[in-house]
């Protein structure tokens, strides 16, 4: 099942340059595939009351061209099906004035939220989202994000109460507004970015605190998310043209 998700921009997700945030493209993204669920009968919100949620583990998205203030945007989302033994994953292309501007993968398991453990997807549930077997990337193994033996930057961060969601932990797309404290002015400023990866290591949940250390390499830039006790949570990676 291939789903379309039109998506009005707001004045808020463009850059002062007229161009969409990379935060944006991820957020339409994902609400695009809330829409395939929400089609499928996979309702988050009531699995989650139910003791099951998608937990998602793994974001890579590649962009030719950022959509402008005016422009018209809408995302295609697919399920590939099972593509290990707990898990899934999802398919993205965005798309600016019709012409494919994005395109990207996640990767999801399936958690039993009452016993704390990954648990196997349905064949009943699977059939909900008729799988399609389309990949918007040639290599189905990801890219692993390593671990900086150095950092340039270090910033505090105190996750706010509106930034835990219905899952009782930060949103997902929560640790790119932390990942953008953490870059270097010049490399914000310029938002030049390419793609981005990004693979979280375990939810952080409200009362922990965080320390967000990044480090420059050939216009690549890694953000490593701490929580007090030094344990990695997050990794994300920007890359530049």
């Amino acid at each position: 099942m291939f789903v379309k998700f039109e998506y009005q921009p707001l004045i808020e997700d463009f850059y002062p340059n007229g161009e969409m945030k990379i935060e944006t493209i991820l957020k339409i993204l994902e609400n695009s595939g809330n829409r395939h669920s929400d089609t499928a009968g996979d309702y988050i919100l009531e699995s989650s009351s139910n003791g099951f949620a998608w937990v998602l583990t793994d974001w890579l998205v590649q962009i030719d061209f950022y959509p402008k203030y005016g422009d018209k945007v809408h995302a295609i989302t697919w399920s590939q099906g099972v593509t290990s033994l707990f898990g899934t994953s999802r398919e993205f292309e965005l798309y600016c004035n019709d012409t494919l501007c994005a395109k990207g993968t996640t990767r999801w398991v399936y958690f039993d939220i009452n016993s704390g453990r990954p648990t196997k997807i349905s064949d009943e549930l699977l059939a909900k989202y008729e799988p399609e077997a389309k990949s918007v990337f040639a290599e189905k193994k990801l890219p692993k994000i390593e671990v900086p033996e150095n950092f340039t930057t270090e910033v505090a961060i105190t996750p706010r109460r509106n930034d835990i969601d219905f899952n009782h932990h930060v949103h997902n797309l929560v640790y790119l507004d932390y990942a953008m404290e953490a870059l270097s002015e010049d490399v914000y400023k310029s938002h030049n970015f390419k793609s981005i990866r990004i693979t979280y290591k375990s939810a952080v949940v409200s009362g922990e605190k965080l320390k967000a250390k990044s480090a420059s390499k050939d216009r690549s830039h890694t953000i490593c998310i701490y929580n007090q006790n030094d344990e990695l949570k997050t990794l994300l990676e920007f890359g530049e043209d």
